[in-house]
């Protein structure tokens, strides 16, 4: 049976984790109470492990090659109980409050996955104070990007309020590979690899659109990797400890604002966070200046959208947290969205990720540290669109989701953007004793959500004070 191996770009989260940087993507949810009373955590494990079928990859884990001579495989875990990734936060009939809800998921959230095993886990508790229902689930960058993860989220969620039979769970785990097995098919697809790359490149350098993809690959290289990001209160050595907060918004005014003010909902996400961000640095004593967001853009194409792994390039952005006035910010963020893309940048970016599965194992190491260095960029900022319908957890209703976009070293914070129904959440995930005052964060975000609506009073005319130059690159 063929085996699946990680594409280089999977293999950099793998690359850049370290003891104090754990390389998972995860959601916090909140599902409302059902009628038939709390979710037993055996009733969660049965139909998800019914489910399992339709996510084989939720049964593998990473076999790796002997020498590193290939990125890792996934093969079936023939230990593999899910009871092992589906865990109860609380005992039988216990009932916790909010605040010891969230403790428990911080430190989920402060652990690393095991790389021996299944690269996902579930945390769920049954009962919180209001008889809502919370869980926290976490998967590796490595095996999925933001956009997959929500596919995934809702493979294990219902689209109405009827929770469908459990399956029955008839799956047999294929023999694991020898070590010899793993380093032969590693070297037939290094070998495979390098035919691509000529291949590829031979096909590039016929192709009449080879100067559109080198400038496009040159500008993502001068505009986004070459210049250093500015030094920043939020750039600091980080340890394990996470804290993840959020802000959840009615999602109807923002759209109102941004038709009202010609631009995109990201435009006006992107700015609230300048916004909030320029708070957050007058609280910490700091002035305020413009910061460089890594801002991932999926590449996914609609025939992938059950497909796992990362299909992601990246962008950098100039937050303007420099600019006072509300209107200056979406002017800069409008701006500078339109120029990358008018430049192609987030094709270019792809172009550069596509090439590094021809590097030598230690240039990728490098390369991948690199890229996620401070110098490249301050923080990450994502934007997850999710459904606009809402979904269920077998008869319980999604409340609210929060995002959690890694940590990379170096780095204190990062902000995950979540749309679901009627409503986006930001979800600030943070080391709390590298950045304490994250705590302010939330509130900083509801004022600058507050003030880009109130642009759109406006009639559509933005302000342009002077001041809005402080937004490019420091």
């Amino acid at each position: 049976m063929a085996r699946t191996r990680l594409s280089a770009l999977d293999g950099s989260f793998l690359r850049v984790e370290t003891p104090t940087a754990h390389m998972h993507v995860a959601w916090k949810g909140i599902f409302e109470p059902r009628d038939a009373g709390p979710v037993a955590v055996q009733e969660l494990r049965t139909a998800v492990g019914g489910r399992l079928r339709h996510a084989p990859r939720f049964r593998q884990r990473l076999a790796f090659t002997p020498g590193g001579l290939a990125e890792p495989a996934w093969v079936d875990d023939d230990r593999f109980d899910v009871a092992e990734h589906l865990h109860a936060l609380s005992e039988p009939g216990q009932v916790l409050t909010r605040s010891r809800f969230d403790e428990l998921c911080d430190a989920v959230l402060s652990t690393p996955l095991d790389r021996g095993r299944a690269l996902w886990s579930l945390h769920v508790a049954p009962q919180l104070e209001d008889g809502s229902l919370g869980l926290v689930m976490k998967a590796h960058h490595a095996m999925v990007d933001g956009k997959s993860a929500v596919e995934l989220a809702l493979l294990l969620l219902d689209l109405t309020p009827e929770a469908p039979e459990a399956q029955a769970d008839d799956w047999v785990p294929q023999p694991a590979p020898s070590s010899a097995r793993l380093a032969l098919d590693a070297m037939v697809d290094a070998g495979g690899e390098s035919l691509r790359t000529a291949a590829g490149l031979a096909r590039a350098v016929a192709s009449p659109g080879l100067a559109g993809t080198l400038r496009r690959a040159a500008l993502a290289v001068g505009e986004d990797l070459l210049r250093p990001a500015p030094s920043s209160y939020v750039n600091a050595p980080i340890g394990a400890q996470r804290m993840l907060l959020h802000h959840t918004h009615p999602l109807a005014p923002l759209l109102a604002a941004k038709t009202a003010l010609g631009v995109t909902l990201n435009d006006v996400a992107l700015t609230a966070v300048s916004g909030a961000l320029r708070e957050l640095a007058i609280h910490v004593g700091q002035q305020p200046r413009a910061l460089k967001a890594m801002v991932p853009v999926s590449t996914r194409a609609p025939e992938e959208a059950a497909d796992l792994g990362n299909r992601i390039s990246f962008v950098f952005v100039h937050l303007p947290v420099a600019v006072a006035e509300a209107g200056g910010r979406l002017e800069a963020i409008r701006a500078a969205t339109a120029r990358f893309k008018k430049q192609e940048r987030a094709a270019g970016g792809a172009a550069i990720l596509g090439s590094l599965g021809a590097l030598p194992a230690p240039v990728k190491d490098v390369a991948a540290r690199l890229a996620a260095a401070p110098r490249t960029y301050n923080l990450t900022v994502s934007n997850v669109p999710g459904p606009r319908m809402p979904v269920w957890l077998r008869g319980c209703a999604l409340r609210e989701a929060v995002p959690v976009i890694p940590l990379a070293d170096g780095h204190a914070l990062s902000i995950g953007i979540f749309s679901y129904a009627d409503r986006i959440t930001f979800g600030a995930y943070a080391d709390p004793r590298a950045l304490p005052e994250v705590a302010h964060l939330p509130v900083a975000l509801e004022a600058a959500l507050l003030d880009v609506c109130a642009l759109a009073d406006l009639d559509g005319e933005l302000a342009r004070p002077a001041a809005a130059g402080a937004a490019g690159p420091a």
